[in-house]
């Protein structure tokens, strides 16, 4: 059935005159009044009413969810993607408001900030969370999709960087090269991603039938300055060190090297590095950090998609996303003869 505009007047009971107004992006209804109209137009799935007037459909709420802040202050990732995000909203005729939430903020104050009705859906940046954390946005009634982390197991739809086939381009980069003890540098931090890069990595020991060394196990702190002290430690407590370290991001592996060389271990002469994100700080020391690079703008473009998806086709079931990453290679790691 294709609707006119004395239809979507009676279904919300206003005048077709002013669903009129609406339609051709005119002034005199209220924005208020105007939402719930261009609501219901969608609702109904006559968009082709608006299109040919370039209404905006709603707009798609990008939010930034704390749950402790560590990782989100430290180096806010979401600015590296929110230009894509933003393109391919605006390229679905749909407008972007960035807001953030905090995990301790009183669920009413949530509610008043996500649950209004001029928000079609939302992309939520979840680097942060676990599955505990998700009940909130199960009561929301326009539908979500979690960016930058793979909540493996929650019904929901979700798009990260594959976590282990980024550890494994690293590792099998660094086994070619002839190293045969490996660490990691593991963050206190707790985030799925992290994990899933730290399994990788025992995965990739197995698979290769190397033994894994507890010692060679690096725990760190995640701001900078507990991370320059659990290294400093470390090193302070372990004479034989690996070959070679993968680490959770780029952020630890960086600062790891800066405190190696301080300590008088050559890198990579005595010891390599690869970490994870390509972050600009990789390029910023000496040497330069050998990196796996997260696909940033690729993961914002199919969020983006995936979301408009459940919006206009109510798609009634979820999906995971996992965008392959690829291996930056710089100067921190050596080939062994």
């Amino acid at each position: 059935m294709r609707y006119k505009a004395k239809d979507i007047a009676r279904e919300l009971g206003v005048s077709p005159a002013a669903v009129s107004l609406v339609l051709n992006n005119k002034p005199g209804v209220g924005e208020e009044k105007r939402q719930e109209i261009i609501k219901k137009v969608v609702e109904l799935g006559c968009e082709y009413l608006l299109k040919d007037n370039n209404v905006a459909k709603g707009d798609i709420g990008f939010v930034i969810y704390k749950c402790g802040g560590e990782v989100i202050d430290e180096y806010p990732f979401f600015n590296y993607v929110s230009e894509s995000i933003v393109g391919a909203i605006e390229a679905n005729n749909y407008k972007m408001t960035m807001m953030y939430l905090d995990k301790n903020m009183p669920l009413s104050e949530r509610y008043l900030a996500m649950e209004d009705f001029r928000y079609a859906g939302y992309i939520i940046y979840a680097v942060e969370m676990y599955p505990e954390d998700m009940e909130f946005f199960t009561r929301l009634s326009a539908p979500c999709v979690f960016l930058d982390n793979p909540l493996p197991t929650l019904d929901v739809d979700a798009v990260t960087v594959d976590n282990f086939l980024g550890i494994y381009k690293g590792f099998e980069y660094l086994y070619e090269r002839g190293h045969r003890e490996f660490g990691y540098i593991k963050s206190k931090c707790p985030l799925i991603c992290f994990d899933e890069r730290y399994q990788a990595f025992r995965e990739c020991l197995r698979i290769k039938g190397l033994l894994f060394e507890e010692g060679f196990v690096m725990d760190v702190g995640y701001l900078e300055s507990q991370t320059e002290k659990d290294v400093e430690r470390y090193l302070e407590q372990h004479e034989k060190l690996p070959t070679a370290f993968l680490a959770d991001n780029d952020l630890l592996a960086c600062r790891a090297v800066q405190a190696f060389k301080r300590y008088g271990i050559r890198v990579p002469d005595e010891v390599s590095f690869v970490g994870f994100d390509n972050r600009p700080i990789c390029s910023f020391i000496e040497p330069k950090v050998t990196t796996v690079q997260t696909p940033g703008e690729e993961m914002g473009e199919v969020a983006v998609r995936a979301l408009v998806e459940k919006i206009e086709k109510a798609r009634s079931y979820n999906i995971k996303y996992k965008i392959e990453p690829k291996l930056v290679e710089n100067e921190s790691v050596r080939r062994l003869p």
